[in-house]
């Protein structure tokens, strides 16, 4: 996956599983920054993504010696991250989740029909680039775990359906299949609402 800057060889990770302090340290430093991203689109907030980082870099430092390299350690520490965010209930969206329906609604009766255009100096290309953006974010929070995990995976991460199908426990055959749907949901709701922005 190409959100990992840091190289992590088998030669690291060996020393790191060996008891090496300063290999594990470079080893959880060479993660971190993944796995917060991946926090950060799952979970919606900077607060709740640190912690949930913290948490999973624990859980991979107190599970380090059951890696067994069948696949790579960065698949292998995605799968820790993503069963571990699925489960998380802490965010801010846990109680109370976001679904298509009300946050369509909340659009609709959010819209300046009769307000004064505020945006004459502002580049409109950029302000409309910005509430697209705005509006994906909010629209991952509306998606249940499971299809944001995909999503996140497949379009932001750009996994391939291989090693996401590894991660998330599924076929790339299917990987491939949900992936399409979540998309074309995503894509039509961008279409309907945030495109009047556009």
């Amino acid at each position: 996956m190409n959100n990992n800057r840091t190289e992590i060889t088998p030669d690291a990770v060996e020393k790191a599983v060996s008891g090496d302090r300063k290999a594990l340290e470079e080893l959880l430093t060479g993660i971190q920054d993944p796995v917060f991203h991946l926090s950060l689109r799952m979970l919606g907030s900077i607060p709740d993504a640190e912690d949930a980082t913290q948490e999973i870099l624990l859980k991979v430092m107190t599970h380090l010696s059951s890696f067994r390299g069948e696949s790579a350690f960065t698949t292998w520490v995605f799968r820790i991250a993503v069963n571990h965010l699925k489960d998380y209930k802490k965010h801010m969206f846990a109680q109370a989740p976001l679904n298509f329906e009300f946050y369509g609604n909340d659009i609709r009766s959010g819209m300046p029909r009769d307000l004064p255009d505020l945006t004459q100096d502002v580049d409109k290309e950029l302000l409309a680039e910005e509430l697209k953006m705005s509006c994906s974010n909010v629209m991952l929070q509306c998606l249940d775990m499971e299809s944001r995990c995909i999503f996140i995976l497949g379009t932001m991460f750009k996994a391939d359906s291989r090693i996401a199908g590894e991660i998330l426990g599924i076929t790339p055959e299917a990987y491939r299949q949900r992936l399409r749907r979540v998309r074309r949901k995503m894509a039509d709701f961008l279409e309907e609402y945030c495109g009047e922005y556009g």
